[in-house]
């Protein structure tokens, strides 16, 4: 014989269907936003602000939060232009330090890389220790490395003009 069911268990079943379709059916329907109702709340919440701060204080207030908050805003840029500096000084040393490595692997394969090595650390050193415009000498010595590190990949991968790449 077949399973039988617990008194109650069709009827449970049937109102969670029906409050399923109910759900699906609300969920269809738009949203009324009635604009009355939320200008008198804002009006309210706005009051309820100004007794809080003293209303002849008010508005000092808010100019003064809207001062607080732009001063806040330059630093934090200011605090990221630093960081953003010292980013692009490690990448720098970092990709220098790649492209002397791969310049000494391209010497031990007998590649021409001794007088890249040679120019590029000439120019390196020149950027990294200059005076001046401190951005500008970061970004040409980051610049400078990434072409030379590039160039230094590509004599490995191609060891002779019109190489094919080694895979």
């Amino acid at each position: 014989m077949g399973r039988q069911r617990a008194p109650g268990m069709l009827g449970t079943w049937t109102k969670a269907v029906h409050i399923r379709v109910e759900l699906t059916y609300l969920k269809d329907m738009p949203m009324r936003r009635d604009p009355i109702l939320a200008a008198w709340g804002i009006g309210l919440l706005l009051a309820a602000l100004v007794y809080v701060v003293g209303p002849d204080r008010f508005l000092f207030r808010v100019l003064d939060t809207i001062h607080l908050l732009s001063w806040r805003i330059a630093e934090m840029v200011d605090d990221l232009s630093a960081v953003a500096l010292d980013l692009l000084r490690a990448l720098a040393i970092g990709l220098y330090a790649t492209f002397v490595v791969l310049s000494l692997a391209v010497a031990r394969r007998g590649g021409p890389a001794r007088g890249a090595l040679l120019v590029v650390s000439l120019l390196f050193l020149a950027l990294a220790g200059g005076s001046g415009l401190p951005n500008m000498r970061w970004t040409a010595a980051f610049a400078l490395c990434a072409v030379a590190a590039a160039v230094m990949t590509g004599r490995l991968r191609h060891p002779e003009p019109g190489g094919v790449i080694a895979r």
